[in-house]
């Protein structure tokens, strides 16, 4: 049975740390998740295509934009989200908090466009029938 091989002196902490210093990778920083809005006025109707990554921090970024669009509109937001390649739940959240304005005002918010990623966090949260296109009587 081979024996372990044995160490010509021990460890000092300065060596681990030198050892640690050479191991360890710099941190990685990831890029920033770009997220762009197109607003149009479309009738009395807003169209709003929302392109790139909605989290936190691009949530709290469009916010402002998204609810000046809902303030000059007439009767409200149409979302276009198939360009959207990532949201998570404080996207989500963003998007909620924009159609509980809309309610305030008076207006609706609707998704008109969205892909497979949106679509299917809107039906897994059950949240895709409080962005409906509203019935005309």
């Amino acid at each position: 049975m081979p024996e372990p091989a044995r160490c010509a002196s021990p460890f000092t902490q300065q060596d681990t740390e030198r050892a640690l210093a050479r191991s360890i990778a710099p941190p990685v920083v990831p890029e920033p998740c770009l997220l762009a809005l197109e607003v149009t006025a479309d009738g009395d109707r807003t169209r709003v295509a929302i392109r790139g990554g909605l989290d936190l921090d691009t949530g709290r970024h469009i916010e402002p934009g998204l609810h000046a669009a809902l303030g000059h509109s007439v009767h409200g937001l149409d979302l276009h989200l198939d360009a959207v390649h990532f949201c998570d739940c404080a996207g989500l959240s963003t998007l909620l908090r924009l159609r509980s304005r809309a309610q305030h005002l008076n207006k609706t918010v609707t998704i008109r466009t969205s892909n497979r990623a949106m679509n299917q966090l809107l039906e897994l949260t059950g949240t895709r029938a409080l962005f409906v296109v509203p019935e005309k009587h």
